[in-house]
């Protein structure tokens, strides 16, 4: 039987759908001083282990599958755009997750069940330098930032509230530096390293990915990997302390 603890779990399951891996782009390329463009749809299969508090409830510890999560999953649009010319890029990344469910409240017999319904947005973008190209072995900085919202909308389906409803949303910017690290053994792999580091809005936040792109054509490639993500923030009634990780999955488009 599900307690109050689901709520924190929908609410980590929206998250870590949130963050777009912002690396995913790491076809072989070739010396251009033509603007190159990736186009990346891809989806993340992570498991979240953490903590959670939201108002005056009580933190709950939260761990759970990909599979144990997908099921509230209502709508989800991902993607990653990525231009770059010479040394200088830019990546954009912008997703929209929509969760509905639900839930028993800690008190069913004052709240009922609650039907919630969770909004996620995040947009991410870094400017980006190529600082080494030598021996088939490409390095980038990076710098910029990632704004985070979180819409919620509450209504009351049973008990004495039945009726009763409530909106909130929260939001926050963070600083984003990172460097990714991308080998070429051959014109179809690419082996691609990434971390990052960041903060302002919440307390840290940090990630590492491993993986590779293969290219089918000079057009279309597969990207595939794992990635770590940390998030710690603690603000506006909110505390969001977890890690998420798991494979990612994407398919990219180049021009």
């Amino acid at each position: 039987m599900r307690t109050h603890r689901h709520w924190f779990t929908t609410l980590g399951f929206a998250t870590f759908l949130l963050v777009g891996v912002s690396a995913l782009p790491a076809r072989a390329e070739e010396k251009s001083e033509k603007a190159e463009f990736d186009i990346v749809p891809y989806l993340w299969g992570a498991g979240l282990d953490g903590t959670i508090g939201i108002g005056r409830l009580p933190a709950q510890g939260v761990e759970a599958s990909f599979s144990d999560l997908v099921s509230d999953l209502h709508f989800a649009a991902m993607g990653t755009f990525a231009v770059r010319k010479g040394n200088w890029g830019a990546i954009i990344d912008a997703i929209y997750i929509d969760l509905h469910d639900t839930v028993p409240t800690p008190d069913e017999t004052v709240f009922g069940e609650a039907k919630v319904a969770l909004g996620e947005q995040l947009y991410s973008g870094l400017v980006t330098y190529r600082i080494y190209d030598a021996h088939k072995t490409t390095i980038d900085f990076g710098w910029g930032g990632r704004y985070y919202r979180i819409d919620t909308d509450l209504e009351l389906t049973s008990g004495a509230a039945q009726g009763r409803s409530a909106s909130a949303n929260v939001n926050w910017w963070d600083w984003l530096a990172g460097m990714r690290v991308v080998g070429h053994p051959s014109k179809r792999w690419s082996l691609l390293f990434y971390a990052d580091l960041g903060g302002g809005g919440s307390q840290l936040t940090w990630e590492g990915i491993a993986g590779a792109d293969f290219a089918f054509n000079k057009t279309v490639s597969m990207a595939f990997g794992y990635r770590y993500l940390a998030i710690d923030y603690e603000e506006n009634k909110l505390l969001y302390n977890v890690a998420m990780a798991g494979p990612y999955l994407g398919l990219g488009f180049h021009f």
